[in-house]
This record gives structure tokens, sequence and C-alpha cells, in this order.
């Protein structure tokens, strides 16, 4: 009792001083141990699972070790990740849970049809769970629009991709001409061009 009485205070100290304290701080703090953080886990994604009322406690522990494998393999790095992965399998399962449903040797057109409506609207859902992790994870594609350019003489614009090394060096190397008629015709001079040679004068 007094032990918990210590954590208490030494806890409402912390947040009262703005010192927020970490997971594993209040892990130990509160005497919580691994083995039971997975456990909370672990009944968190089994909550997220519809099983069918005859359904064994084997399918059931099945089941809940799949949907565990696959949270862990999202990889979750901070909080929103856990949070937003545990999401992803809750609607992963439910969506596969339409799909059976609309498979049923004996279901009704209606039935099938609600079933694979509901199984779209999941699927559409993932996808944007999914987005919403690689977004997070600096992952989104990023496009950049460009509407007006304006080059002054003498000046250059580089729109898009631009890769710097030896690929680079080496047409620039190999293309001088073409730079030069290029800056000329921002500059406004008359590229030079050499003159056609003359037969028989070598």
């Amino acid at each position: 009792m007094a032990k918990k009485d210590l954590t208490l205070k030494t806890t409402q100290r912390s947040l009262a001083a703005q010192e927020i304290p970490s997971a594993a701080a209040l892990q130990e703090m509160l005497g919580v141990s691994n083995e039971a953080l997975l456990t909370q886990k672990i009944n968190e994604i089994g909550k997220l699972l519809w099983f069918h009322a005859d359904a064994s406690e084997d399918t059931k522990h099945e089941r809940i070790l799949r949907a565990l494998e696959l949270y862990e393999s999202l990889e979750p790095a901070d909080g929103a990740e856990g949070m937003l992965a545990m999401q992803m399998v809750g609607t992963h399962d439910a969506a596969l849970e339409c799909l059976k449903r609309a498979a049923l040797s004996n279901q009704t057109f209606e039935g099938r049809d609600m079933a694979l409506k509901h199984a779209q609207k999941l699927m559409t859902l993932y996808t944007k769970q999914l987005e919403t992790l690689n977004k997070h994870r600096g992952k989104g594609q990023q496009r950049v629009t460009v509407e007006h350019v304006n080059v002054q003489a003498g000046g250059q614009a580089i729109v898009g991709h631009v890769e710097s090394g030896q690929r680079g060096s080496q047409r620039r190397d190999a293309e001088p001409s073409i730079d030069h008629q290029r800056d000329a015709a921002f500059s406004g001079e008359k590229p030079k061009t050499k003159a056609p040679r003359k037969k028989g004068s070598d």
C-alpha cells in the first residue's frame, strides 16, 4: 500500500511540474511487467475481431495470433503509428469477414450485395489508413506544380529532379556547344557557328 501511495504522489508531482513521464518510466513506477503489456495488446487486438458463436478456442487463438502478426508486420514506431496499425488490423479483418459472407453458398442476392458494398467501404478505408501511415512516415509522394516561370536574360531555370555526380558532369563535358548556344539565346547574342569548309582546302 505504501508503494502505491508513493507512486501516486510521484506521478502527481511529475504532472504538476509539467514533466510528463515516459511510458517506460510509468511502467516502472506502476510495476507493470512487459508480459502484462503484451497481454493488454493481445486483448485489444482480440476485441477487434469478430468470432462466430460456435468458434473453438483454438480457432480464436489462431486468428488472434494472425492479427498480432499483421500488427507487428506494420512495425509501428510511435504511439500514432501503433493506434493506426491496430485500426488497420480491425479494418482488414472486417473487410475479409464481409467478403466471406458474400461468398456463402446459401447467401441471398440482397445479402451478397450488402456484404460486397460493406467490403468495398472497408477496403477503401484501409487504403486511406495506409496512405496516412505512409504520409506520417514521410513516404507520401510529393508533387510540385509550376504554373509560371520567368527567366531573366542570362538566367537558368530547372524544374524537376536534379541529380548531381559523375553522370551529370560527363554529359556537361560531352555537350559544351549546346550549353554555349543556350546561354547565348538567353543573353540575346547570336550563337557562333563554324563556317563550312571549302572543298580542297586542307
